[in-house]
């Protein structure tokens, strides 16, 4: 295998096995090849079957958010990862945070830790937005209206507006600012899909 012909060729630097193993075939046991590109730091197995090129192959910075979707879903960015790209929250989040349609899982990748929040379906599917890269692809992420609503949704024992409000500008230090710049229609949306009283009470705040 010519692995510069096939970096030159590949213009993602995420891609699947197939696209591998078509590389791949003159080789008897591709798989053994794989795992050779992998010791050699040359390609990253972020989970059976998806691989990003190593650092020092790469053409450009990964999106964090597009492999998050890609790892397990359906799935969308959220909570404490998309508020701070919002800027709602300063301190970064070291974890990608993501809501799924499916089981609670965590990926331990070498680019990075990925966890997943479930919920159903009905909750899921509103306040989504795609982030389009171009040939790169895109990927799912909650709007601001929506990582909050999810963040508040599995924080337990907030029953008054002033928990909230102590939850939200004392403990998670959300800026008041972009705060109160939050689309109230579309947080009203969204809260009528999570039928939570604590939820209820963001647009009251």
């Amino acid at each position: 295998m010519d692995f510069i012909l096939f970096r030159r060729e590949v213009q993602a630097e995420v891609f699947d096995y197939p696209l591998l193993a078509n590389y791949l075939k003159d080789f008897k046991k591709p798989r053994d090849k794989v795992s050779s590109l992998i010791n050699e730091g040359k390609i990253l197995r972020l989970k059976n079957g998806l691989y990003v090129f190593g650092e020092n192959w790469r053409n450009g910075l990964l999106s964090m958010e597009m492999i998050a979707n890609l790892l397990y879903g359906p799935s969308c960015v959220s909570f404490e990862y998309a508020l701070t790209i919002y800027g709602l929250i300063s301190e970064r989040s070291r974890v990608i945070t993501s809501l799924v349609i499916g089981d609670t899982k965590t990926f331990y990748t070498p680019i990075g830790t990925f966890e997943y929040r479930a919920i159903n379906r009905e909750k899921f599917k509103v306040g989504i937005d795609y982030k389009d890269l171009g040939k790169e692809g895109g990927y799912f992420i909650a709007s601001k209206e929506k990582a909050l609503v999810d963040l508040i949704y599995r924080t337990p024992g907030i029953r008054t507006i002033e928990q909230l409000r102590h939850y939200l500008f004392e403990e998670m230090r959300v800026d008041e600012a972009i705060f109160r710049d939050l689309d109230f229609l579309k947080l009203d949306e969204i809260s009528n899909a999570y039928k939570k009283n604590s939820i209820n009470m963001m647009s009251k705040l």
